[in-house]
């Protein structure tokens, strides 16, 4: 490119023989100066932008890196405790892994790319996250040998022996000197660690957790099976603070060892012997002993939900939903005794246990015959029957809420189940006739598969029961429902699908009650007991009489109540304010509350409330549905809040000429306030063209603007086509009725399964949640029609200082004593344009206070023959205009904007003033008797008749 200018020159000098081409030779060194600055420039700032963005992204890894590192090691803790923790009640034995002592261990996470081709300030900051300090050292081999000073090895071995107490129990130690002495010091408690002595020759000490164990031996000799003993880990006790550990993937690391005293493994033995055999119990607030191995305790009634159902071959069977489950599915043709079995299985998980432990929800869609004999149960949270399609499908998704509360409530408390957290009880979804109770609702299905997914650690349980759990029950509900229990089926198809066999189908007709129960690792064919009144009335009494042994408060339902027929307005709790402009455009739940919504998958009832921030609100439904009354109650909350009498609410007139003053006011827009639309559509049928081009297009200029200006809007329909369809469009926030005609309520945009044919006034939906609108104090009132004077034509004539009022009137005659009683000397438009015509001399200005004003007045027909007239003299004189069309308006004036509307030409005319600007005037009743019984209607200037 530099050389390009120099070749130019060289080639213009050649055949212009002008010197002056030679300087275009100097433009090649500086455009490649130029150039070469330009790019060291952006070279700098895209270097500049880039380490920006460099730094900015490694910030966030490094944060990244530090939460993670965190999680990993509080993870790590969590389930690998280790002896210290076992000791002091703070974890449990029974799931934690075997660590071999703390140390520096590398994060589970990875950093995807190559750490070392970052520069060293990075890696400085990342690489002290990629190792945790001090975490526990997780064992790979249940082999282990220690070496090192003796009284080191036995302090290691008893918090390796602690740490599998519950968990395996059973260990192999070498008979080595320090073997015998370890296996004498835990002698006495054999029921924790079942140990045997193995020959070993061995340096140190061999402790083998991994022993298999013969069963038809005692249960203290080692399997004499022939197999690969798994690879030794090897630990060198170095000091009380410090020992090697060789994993047996052959990683070599130093840790900090665990050491246990004898006295606190014998402590220890003895506490978890008294907590197995029921002896300790949670001690008094300040017991210090008891409250520190409560958690070493296994409550059997919250960690189990063992039930005795039936009897297999005159023996007692239980199933049990937590070591079994946690879900069960039953099958059964109708009369094989399905809703007996779930009876009986409520009655006997609930028997011995409290609310506190297990509570009952159970959908019953037979019509509540099966449950309703269980429903005083102290357990039993509701029963929610088929009869209220509605309130059934409000339970079922309520479960959603369920199951984030527990999530959160296990969060909190630090759990990974239900079993860790004693203040949650357990729930067990009971339904009957599942199929039925999905086909109401297609949702429902993906709210049951999640509890089936996640309720194991929850507490949350599903005992489905349907004719042909196969088609009824989706493929990931069924896979998670371990119990499979069939009744008497038809086809061997259906219990095939069930318990994997077609057992099912040849139980006998004769005996009811007889079920194939699959649970666990084999099938039983069980007599399912059936449990008679007094059973279930004995039950009842039972549990009330527990529970007012234990107080507290009685469990609720995992759903609100549903929204009553009718709020009273002072049932709004939540505040608004429309008083300051900076109502509508902060951004918090301040604005104005109308009603009450029912979330119930967050299960809370807020309060409904408009924001005009973020746009006008149509509210949409059919006849006697409450659409009024919802304006009704926004006006009232609005009052409440700037005063009674604030002029700022603003309801629109159904009269034409009042509510065309309304929409063209300029307080209107120009402060806070907020403007009620009722029925637009029926208003905008009832006005003509052009009139309702007119307010159609101011309306839906305002609800465009509303989100950002003033007023708010606020208006109502009964469809969405029709005239107000680009209304309807424009809004940003709508509130549905769901009440009224079906057909109607679905071609207006709603959803057929929100309506409800038999709800009351101000029943609706409100941003998808349903929404009860509350009642107002006071019925909604728009102002009457104008019976004031809005103006007078003396008043234009004083301001303009002009001499003559135009009068283009259908008939003069009235208009002549009306203008004559208000002090007008008329005359005719033929006599005027005479004088006009005459008076050829100098204007010379009128003696106001001498001589009346003069009103000249013609018949359309009189100023349509004198073309353009009445345009050129309307930049001179005022013009009144009576009785006048829209079209003959324009005809007249040219240019001239849509005149306000006049309903009756006996009270009232248009008055134009010498800008163009029109207002309307008024008469008096007694100047409209003047005009006789012939007077000009509404019909006459293409303008809707009064509403009667």
């Amino acid at each position: 490119m530099a050389v390009a200018p120099v070749v130019v020159a060289l080639v213009l000098w050649a055949v212009l023989s002008s010197p002056v081409m030679l300087a275009f030779a100097v433009l090649g060194p500086v455009m490649a100066v130029a150039s070469y600055a330009e790019s060291r420039r952006q070279s700098r700032a895209e270097h500049r932008r880039a380490e920006a963005v460099f730094e900015s992204e490694l910030d966030a890894c490094v944060r990244g890196a530090r939460a993670l590192a965190h999680h990993d090691l509080r993870e790590l803790h969590r389930s690998a405790p280790g002896a210290r923790a076992l000791i002091s009640g703070c974890s449990d034995a029974r799931e934690s892994q075997l660590i071999l002592g703390f140390g520096r261990v590398r994060t589970r996470f990875k950093i995807q790319g190559e750490l070392r081709e970052l520069p060293d300030d990075a890696q400085a900051r990342l690489e002290p996250f990629l190792v945790l300090d001090d975490a526990p050292v997780v064992a790979d081999s249940e082999r282990v040998r220690l070496t090192g000073n003796r009284h080191l090895i036995l302090a290691a071995s008893r918090a390796l022996l602690i740490q599998r107490a519950a968990s395996v129990g059973r260990v192999a130690i070498g008979s080595s000197a320090v073997g015998e002495a370890l296996n004498g010091e835990i002698r006495g408690h054999r029921g924790d660690w079942r140990p045997v002595l193995t020959a070993d020759h061995g340096p140190g000490m061999l402790l083998d957790f991994g022993v298999d164990f013969d069963p038809r031996a005692d249960g203290l000799g080692p399997s004499q099976r022939q197999h690969t003993p798994p690879r030794e880990l090897h630990i060198r006790m170095l000091s009380p603070a410090q020992a090697t550990v060789e994993l047996a993937d052959g990683q070599r690391l130093t840790v900090r060892p665990e050491l246990v005293t004898v006295e606190e493994l014998r402590a220890f033995a003895q506490l978890r012997a008294r907590a197995e055999s029921g002896q300790l119990l949670a001690g008094r607030d300040g017991d210090a002993s008891a409250a520190s191995t409560l958690r070493l305790r296994r409550l059997p009634h919250h960690a189990s939900l063992a039930a005795q159902i039936g009897t297999q071959n005159g023996v007692a069977f239980e199933v049990d939903l937590v070591a079994d489950g946690p879900h069960a599915v039953v099958g059964g043709t109708t009369g094989s005794g399905k809703s007996e079995l779930l009876v009986t299985w409520v009655l006997a998980m609930t028997a011995t246990r409290s609310t506190r432990d297990v509570q009952v929800l159970c959908f019953d869609f037979k019509g509540g015959a099966t449950f309703d004999q269980i429903a005083a149960l102290p357990h039993c949270v509701g029963v929610v029957t088929d009869l209220d399609d509605h309130e059934a499908r409000r339970a079922a998704a309520s479960l959603s809420a369920e199951i984030r509360f527990r999530e959160r409530a296990l969060r909190a408390a630090g759990a990974k189940q239900v079993a860790e957290a004693p203040s949650l009880a357990r729930l067990v979804v009971v339904v009957d006739e599942y199929q039925a109770l999905v086909d109401s609702d297609a949702e429902l299905q993906a709210v049951f598969s999640d509890i089936s997914a996640r309720g194991r650690s929850l507490g949350v349980h599903l005992i489905l029961c349907a004719q042909q759990p196969a088609s009824a029950v989706r493929g990931a509900t069924l896979a998670n429902c371990s119990i499979r229990i069939s009744l008497r089926v038809i086809a061997a198809a259906d219990s095939t699908a069930v318990i994997g066999s077609g057992a099912a189908a040849n139980l006998p007709v004769s005996t009811p009650g007889l079920a194939i129960v699959v649970a666990g690792e084999g099938a039983a064919q069980v007599q399912v007991q059936r449990s008679s009144s007094d059973t279930i009335a004995a039950c009842i009494r039972a549990g009330a009489e527990r529970e007012a042994h234990l107080g507290g408060t009685p469990p609720q339902p995992p759903w609100l109540p549903a929204l009553p027929a009718e709020i009273a307005a002072r049932a709004l709790r939540e505040p608004s304010a429309l008083d300051e402009p900076s109502t509508f455009e902060e951004s918090g739940r301040r604005g104005l509350a109308f009603g009450i919504a029912d979330d119930t998958e967050l299960r809370r009832q807020p309060t409904a409330v408009f924001t005009p921030r973020l746009g006008a609100m149509l509210v949409i439904g059919g006849p006697r549905t409450g659409k009024t009354g919802c304006l009704a109650m926004l006006a009232e909350t609005a009052r409440t809040v700037q005063g009674a009498e604030s002029p700022a609410v603003v309801v629109l007139s159904d009269d034409l000429e009042t509510a065309w003053d309304q929409l063209r006011s300029p307080e209107l827009t120009s402060r806070p306030g907020l403007l009620l639309v009722d029925d637009v559509d029926l208003f905008l049928s009832q006005v003509d063209e052009p009139y309702r081009s007119a307010f159609a297009e101011r309306l839906t200029l305002l609800v465009r603007r509303s989100a950002t200006g003033f007023p708010a809007v606020v208006f109502t329909t009964s469809r969405a086509g029709g005239h107000a369809s680009v209304l309807v469009g424009a809004a940003a926030q709508t509130l549905r009725l769901v009440g009224g005609d079906r057909a109607a309520y679905v071609m207006a945009g709603g959803e057929p399964s929100d309506h409800r044919s038999h709800a009351g006034p101000g029943r609706a939906t409100w941003h998808g949640l349903p929404c009860q609108v509350a009642r107002a104090t006071r019925p909604l009132r728009a102002p009457r029609a104008r019976s004031d004077d809005p103006g007078d034509p003396r008043d234009a004539l004083a301001q303009t200082g002009a001499e003559n009022l135009l009068v283009a009137a259908r008939r003069i005659e009235p208009l002549r004593r009306i203008l004559e009683a208000r002090g007008f000397a008329c005359t005719t438009l033929g006599a005027w344009l005479a004088d006009r015509a005459a008076d050829a001399g100098p204007a010379q200005a009128p003696d106001t206070d001498a001589a009346p004003r003069r009103a000249v007045l013609g018949v359309v027909e009189d100023w349509q023959a004198q073309f353009g007239l009445l345009s050129r003299l309307a930049a001179e004189h005022p013009v009144l205009l009576s009785g006048l069309s829209t079209g003959e308006h324009r005809t007249l004036l040219r240019g001239d904007p849509l005149p306000p509307p006049v309903l009756d030409a006996r009270r009232g005319a248009v008055l134009r003033s010498l800008t163009g600007e029109t207002t309307r005037v008024g008469w008096t009743d007694e100047e409209a008797r003047l005009d006789g019984p012939s007077a000009l209607r509404a019909r006459d200037l293409s303008a809707p008749p009064t509403p009667p």
